[in-house]
């Protein structure tokens, strides 16, 4: 049996970062771009073989919000809760719409788009949106949600948990500022850990 002395010892992060530059396995860190001129952000639609890179980044997104979410892993130690939305990507004949987001040529986060049935219609719901944390404050988030709905000449549904404060932050502030047509509350919610909104139905913008 191997022991400490032999080498067979678990290395810190620190130490193997220095190992790593010692040897020249760790690159050198890519240059920060010139803020004054922001890189654009595009929206790449997800087809089926972009499944494990959404389930990646689900990953990071769980993490995040495993905090009030209360969200367990599996036995494998992931997350599992994208995975119905992944066989709905692998169906043909399913309807199941995500984008990747890039900042430039780099891959920053996902959203997700579902179709609900409200007040006897469809409406698209902006689902699930997430911005990796090196990549937030430079108005990506914002960005996206203008490419999608504030462009767009539908209603589209908002959903937000009451628990996530950070994400009622984010949409407090994003009806404000961005150009929507209208914002309404839906009260009472059809679900009560919810706060939800239909934006771009026409009525006056409520401030």
């Amino acid at each position: 049996m191997s022991t400490p002395a032999d080498g067979d010892r678990l290395l810190t992060l620190q130490s193997r970062r220095r190992f790593q530059a010692e040897s020249g396995q760790l690159k050198a860190p890519r240059p920060c771009a010139n803020p004054a001129m922001p890189a654009s952000i595009t929206l790449a639609p997800i087809s089926a073989a972009d499944a494990q890179l959404l389930d990646n980044l689900w990953q990071f997104y769980e993490l995040e919000s495993s905090a009030w979410s209360q969200e367990d892993i599996d036995s494998q130690g992931r997350f599992n809760s994208l995975s119905a939305f992944l066989a709905r990507l692998r169906d043909p004949h399913a309807v199941a719409e995500g984008y990747v987001i890039h900042h430039g040529v780099n891959i920053v986060g996902f959203l997700l788009v579902g179709l609900q049935w409200l007040h006897e219609r469809e409406i698209k719901e902006l689902a699930d949106l997430y911005v990796l944390p090196k990549y937030r404050g430079l108005g990506i988030a914002s960005n996206v949600v203008h490419q999608m709905i504030t462009s767009s000449d539908s209603p589209w549904l908002i959903c937000v948990f009451s628990a996530d404060v950070h994400a009622q932050r984010f949409w407090e502030r994003a009806f404000q500022r961005l150009p929507f047509s209208s914002v309404r509350e839906l009260l009472p919610p059809e679900f009560p850990e919810l706060r939800e909104f239909v934006v771009n139905d026409g009525a006056p913008k409520v401030d």
